[in-house]
């Protein structure tokens, strides 16, 4: 019997090359690729008493600029599931906190504590947080390997559903 929290926190593995992902895909790759339009409304935050706690951790943590940058990385990488892959299952909430937290690791207290990485540093400290506010092993652990991997742009291969939308919305 499969795992349910694979597919439920992101682990299904999906090719992490975009040439791989969006190759002969009917709605992306074209000369006019699906373009659905969408307002906020689209794309409500997830509220729980654990995104309400990493968020108030975040907000005070982060600059304004890196702290809205988290929020389009959420709305785009959304957008893309839902114009693209709407057949993908993963947790609203495990991806917005990997949104939320992907650059925690640049906040100034953590770069100024450690020699390691803003992704590594900051994957350590968002699993810590997520697993204190009360989340499950398996939603912390999908949020640090997508921080840890987040900025792996050109690896070929396979990486985990809620990963993929990382790195191809990163930019945003």
């Amino acid at each position: 019997m499969a795992d349910p929290n694979v597919a439920f926190y992101g682990f299904t593995p999906v090719p992490r090359d975009p040439d791989v992902l969006f190759d002969s895909h009917p709605t992306a790759n074209s000369d006019h690729p699906k373009q659905d339009d969408y307002t906020v409304t689209d794309f409500p935050l997830p509220d729980s008493k654990i995104v309400r706690e990493v968020r108030d951790f975040v907000q005070n943590e982060l600059s304004s600029q890196t702290y809205n940058h988290s929020h389009r990385v959420y709305v785009y990488g959304v957008a893309l599931v839902k114009s693209h892959f709407p057949s993908w299952s993963y947790d609203l909430e495990t991806y917005y906190l990997a949104c939320l937290l992907h650059d925690i690791g640049t906040a100034e207290r953590f770069l100024a504590a450690t020699k390691l990485s803003f992704e590594f540093k900051g994957a350590i400290v968002a699993r810590d947080l997520i697993l204190n506010v009360g989340g499950v092993e398996d939603q912390a652990d999908s949020v640090c390997d997508a921080i840890i991997r987040h900025q792996d742009i050109f690896v070929k291969g396979y990486i985990p559903t809620s990963l993929t939308l990382l790195p191809d919305v990163i930019d945003f």
